[in-house]
């Protein structure tokens, strides 16, 4: 009987502590404000099920941002695609354009070279027609890799019986005008020095 009767005094003291305890925690709970504890218990639930619903947003967001890469991609893979072709079509008729007329190809390098000496584009389309012009300014030569002023001078673009053009400044070829204009003579010329 003595050992019923201490387990039945551990176990009243087992009980007893259990309420201590829970009087313990229902006076700390009572002393922090019980409906406090239970609302901020509420609060974080809340917060919990914002902060999932932001991630889910935010995955959202991250699978959208991906769909909208990869349709530029797809986008700026396709223009490419189609301004490839459009070159190499460009490319094609610039060939038969050359091969059908030879001279169009001379006329663009003499439109190149006129705008390289420093005529601008109209005076340059007056010079591809044969028309003689007046010029004052500066001309630079690539050759030498020079400016010279001509004043006053006339410049004209002349086809050779070959149907080669050539500019011409006061009657004289471009390049011999500016030999002329930097005093380079025959020897300098030959020996290849350039200024």
């Amino acid at each position: 009987m003595s050992r019923a009767r201490s387990n039945l005094v551990a176990c009243l003291c087992k009980n007893s502590a259990t309420k201590t305890a829970t009087s313990v925690l229902n006076g700390v709970n009572s002393l922090l404000g019980g409906n406090k504890v239970n609302r901020l218990e509420k609060e974080n639930a809340q917060l919990q099920r914002e902060v999932e619903d932001l991630n889910e947003q935010i995955e959202r967001l991250h699978t959208d941002m991906q769909k909208l890469k990869d349709n530029h991609t797809r986008e700026l893979n396709r223009t490419n695609e189609q301004h490839q072709k459009e070159v190499s079509n460009l490319k094609r008729l610039l060939d038969k354009a050359y091969r059908w007329f030879p001279s169009f190809k001379r006329f663009l390098n003499m439109e190149r070279e006129c705008l390289e000496c420093g005529f601008n584009m109209e005076q340059t389309d007056k010079l591809l027609h044969g028309q003689r012009i007046n010029y004052s300014g500066w001309l630079h030569s690539t050759e030498y890799r020079r400016n010279s002023l001509a004043n006053n001078v006339t410049a004209q673009v002349i086809r050779d019986e070959k149907r080669f053009l050539f500019l011409h400044i006061n009657g004289m070829p471009i390049d011999k005008w500016f030999r002329e204009q930097l005093g380079l003579g025959q020897t300098e010329i030959q020996k290849g020095i350039r200024l």
